[in-house]
């Protein structure tokens, strides 16, 4: 670590117990009061409590998560990073978070506004308050926290004074919308509006406040209302500026409402350029922004799952295997300067603004989405490997969020500020971070899926089940699951083995191990009749393993189980300014070559006295070995053979440092 770069000093604790502390003015009255208090708290699923009207989905779901509340995270680098972003979320005043909307709104505001993309020139201002508001919501939904409903409670009833009559809720005027109707240069207003809707509707799913249900169902009346007025050609013409899920948003209003409106509004933001090569599974995606188009495949996902429209299946299927077989680095990140390039271009993309982290939010997004429809592991086996490379590790120590994982040889990561940054990726962020609990396990009507091995408790309230995983995973390779309070009907653990457990894997009950026999990316289903302590314990070796480039076979980077790890490169000429702020390693210099390795043995003289090279290995060999661990990087790693020897630690662990993700094996 460079011990030499000044550190932020850390905004308290959010733990509940201290979380009062943090309060913003105004906060602790209203939660104090129970004015708005969160209809759901710890013990309630709001989720399922939709209107009398709303439509039973055409496609269900063959495994299930389970509500939020019913599972909790345990002490782990999990909850510390949760804990993180809720000192984050609390630190943010709503009168700062609110003063673009009463602006706009022509409102009196003596708070000062934020700055970055919220500031109040900036054209995307608000998008963040939308992911603010969903944020604070799953944090809620996450972890009970009645302090944090409370809060944007508040902030709901501060932009419900913003509201215009029409319906129109924004940070900027609607004038930005009559640019958008001619066609002039704009920057992405249904972008923003989306994530303002998409917040108010997870204040109504996982706080119960109706009021923000309202003003969603009135913003939706008034895109409604712009969008019909076009005609079919030009509306498709406005579609081509980016629009985030307007489509996703408006299918899950149908799905709480009934309203068929809000049905059609979701086809109605179907963009045709871009679905219709899906529909016909053409990989058409080379030159499009990858963050633009993500979010319209989940509302077509969503759309099919509520319309039964099989070319909607098709579309969000299509892309999901393109994607990541095509398009995706090695941490199972996607997209290199916002955009994708021709398929399997891996090596010839590894720049400083690769995978941006939006991207990698948006893909887990829709991988449940498939997973639900269609429960298979490697579904999580993607999962898990973006959200050990790409989502773990775009934090810093305080709570402070990346925009860009750069993958050129000797960048380094770089952080948003407190109030001043607001990219994009601080707002799928402070989002991500804040339900890192609610895709660890599914159910079916038999069984429970173990998906994801995180320190945690499940508690089946149907079944009367009780769950608790203990493990220091990827750090240790056991995982003990404890029967707390038995099933009150039989009930499976059907537990995910992954792509990489090529090594098997050991099951036991109770000490007894099992007979069953572990295949990669599928799910081992242990069947017992459990009672309260029962231990099941699952033995993985973590494996060694190599993702190769498919466009350059040189191009390598090691892997163990699901960790990318990097070569650390040093600090040099790092400073505070370029590791925090706009400053990013996009804008700075050029980095380092790419580290080589080579397993050739060194050159010997033959019967003839002549230098003969060594014999090369076979293709796929392992060129690092594990080595002792420090107290910075428990997991630590040396490349082997001749030449200089690179030191590699796991990528989420690197905070400071310069790195590189690929190494040249110049064996091959």
């Amino acid at each position: 670590m460079n011990r030499n770069l000044s550190r932020r000093k850390f905004v308290g604790s959010a733990v509940c117990t201290g979380a009062a502390a943090l309060l913003p003015r105004g906060v602790m009255a209203l939660a104090g009061k129970g004015t708005q208090k969160a209809a759901g708290s710890a013990e309630t699923d709001i989720a399922t409590q939709m209107l009398t009207n709303a439509p039973v989905a055409k496609v269900q779901w063959k495994a299930k998560p389970f509500s939020m509340p019913d599972v909790r995270l345990l002490p782990s680098f999990w909850e510390d990073t949760m804990e993180l972003n809720r000192s984050f979320l609390y630190s943010l005043p709503n009168e700062r978070l609110a003063y673009n909307f009463r602006v706009t709104a022509g409102i009196p505001t003596d708070a000062d506004p934020l700055g970055g993309w919220e500031a109040p020139d900036c054209e995307l201002r608000g998008h963040y308050v939308g992911h603010y508001m969903s944020s604070c919501a799953l944090m809620h939904a996450s972890t009970g926290d009645d302090f944090i409903a409370a809060k944007a409670n508040e902030l709901v009833s501060m932009l419900a004074e913003c509201q215009q009559k029409d319906g129109y809720l924004g940070a900027y005027p609607a004038t930005f919308y009559d640019r958008l109707r001619k066609h002039e240069r704009v920057w992405a207003p249904f972008y923003t509006y989306h994530k303002i809707m998409a917040g108010l509707i997870d204040m109504h799913t996982h706080v119960g406040n109706r009021q923000a249900l309202n003003m969603a169902t009135q913003m939706a009346d008034w895109a409604d209302a712009y969008a019909t007025s076009f005609t079919d050609d030009d509306w498709q013409k406005v579609l081509l500026v980016e629009q985030g899920g307007m489509n996703e948003a408006s299918f899950n209003l149908y799905a709480i409402t009934g309203n068929t409106k809000y049905r059609d509004l979701g086809f109605r933001f179907e963009h045709h350029k871009i679905f219709d090569p899906l529909a016909a599974n053409q990989d058409m995606l080379a030159g499009n922004h990858a963050n633009t188009n993500i979010p319209k495949v989940i509302g077509a996902a969503r759309g099919y799952e509520l319309t039964g429209d099989d070319r909607y299946r098709q579309i969000s299927e299509n892309f999901y295997r393109m994607v990541t077989e095509h398009h995706i680095y090695a941490t199972g990140g996607t997209s290199n300067g916002e955009f994708w390039h021709e398929p399997d271009a891996i090596a010839s993309q590894l720049g400083p603004a690769a995978e941006e982290c939006c991207c990698s939010y948006n893909m887990m997004k829709l991988t449940r989405h498939l997973f639900g429809q269609n429960p298979e592991a490697t579904f999580f086996d993607y999962y898990e490997r973006v959200l050990m490379n790409v989502r773990y590790g775009t934090q810093d120590r305080n709570g402070m969020l990346m925009y860009y994982v750069s993958l050129q040889p000797g960048k380094y990561k770089t952080f948003g500020t407190e109030f001043d940054s607001f990219w994009c990726c601080t707002g799928t962020g402070s989002e991500e971070y804040s339900k890192l609990n609610n895709s660890i396990y599914f159910h079916d009507d038999q069984s429970v899926y173990v998906n994801l091995f995180v320190p945690s408790t499940l508690d089946w309230k149907e079944r009367g089940m009780k769950l608790e995983q203990a493990t220091d995973f990827p750090a240790d390779e056991r995982v003990t699951l404890t029967i707390k309070s038995a099933p009150s009907a039989p009930t499976a653990l059907r537990i995910r083995v992954p792509y990489w457990a090529t090594e098997g894997a050991v099951y036991s009950i109770n000490g007894q191990q099992q007979n069953v026999t572990p295949t990669p990316s599928t799910y081992v289903t242990l069947e017992h009749d459990w009672k309260p302590g029962d231990q099941i314990a699952i033995d993985m070796p973590l494996v060694l393993h190599v993702d190769t480039t498919p466009d350059d076979k040189q191009v390598q980077a090691a892997m163990y189980g699901p960790l990318v790890l990097a070569a650390l490169e040093g600090t040099e000429g790092l400073t505070t300014e370029m590791i925090y702020g706009d400053n990013g390693p996009w804008r700075g210099d050029d980095g380092y070559p790419m580290p080589t390795v080579d397993l050739r043995p060194p050159p010997h003289r033959g019967p003839d006295g002549k230098l003969v090279e060594g014999t090369a290995p076979e293709p796929g060999a392992i060129w690092f070995e594990r080595a002792e661990g420090t107290r910075d990087y428990p997991l630590l790693f040396h490349t082997k053979g001749r030449g200089p020897t690179h030191t590699l630690v796991p990528l989420n662990r690197i905070v400071d440092e310069r790195y590189s993700v690929y190494l040249k094996n110049v064996t091959t």
